[in-house]
């Protein structure tokens, strides 16, 4: 069974899938949005192309445990469909939902999470509280081609800092350390303030 919503680019089904990138989206940084049901541990999405008529597989990212929901970056043109690639004790339906990664939402006062995401960058100037837990992780920006250009904190075990936004435009990552883009060791963040440089 596969659903989709042409209004979202929202994806969901149980077997495995291939899904071609939403055409608006091509050329674009595109963020997927995934996850499964409770009690799930997760899936695989793989990007896939056809130059010249020859079929390639590259890994891209896993899904969120559970109902967490994972951000996965594409860069313009990485791929021209994902494959979904159920995990072995994967119980009911994945789903996931293609964004515009220049569009994501903005960061909220406060908030946690347990897998990569994506937020609008604040202003420049702002305090940042970061937090990640026993594995670490990355905190950092990316570009409209989907590039990361500065790494704000990162380390590959616990660890919490205040970082302060640099006057660059882009929007900010919260990746793992290893596996960038999926599950992680729990994470937060928190705006201490939201003073722009003058």
């Amino acid at each position: 069974m596969f659903d989709r919503s042409d209004a979202e680019n929202q994806f969901s089904g149980h077997g495995a899938r291939v899904i071609e990138l939403p055409k608006e989206l091509r050329g674009r940084p595109v963020v997927i949005e995934a996850w499964g049901w409770i009690g799930s541990l997760g899936f695989r999405v793989v990007g896939v192309t056809e130059p010249r008529g020859r079929y390639t597989e590259k890994f891209a990212g896993e899904s969120g445990i559970g109902r967490e929901r994972a951000h996965i970056l594409l860069e313009p043109g990485q791929c021209e469909s994902v494959r979904i690639m159920r995990g072995w004790k994967m119980r009911g339906r994945w789903k996931i939902r293609f964004l515009d990664a220049m569009s994501v939402g903005p960061l909220p006062q406060s908030v946690q999470g347990g897998a990569s995401r994506f937020f609008q960058c604040p202003a420049p100037g702002t305090r940042l509280a970061v937090e990640f837990g026993d594995a670490g992780g990355r905190l950092g920006i990316y570009n409209e081609k989907g590039r990361c250009i500065r790494v704000l904190a990162g380390r590959s075990h616990r660890f919490d800092d205040v970082v302060v936004v640099p006057d660059v435009s882009g929007v900010l990552s919260v990746e793992g350390p290893e596996l960038k883009w999926g599950p992680m060791t729990a994470w937060s963040l928190r705006i201490e303030n939201s003073t722009a440089l003058r």
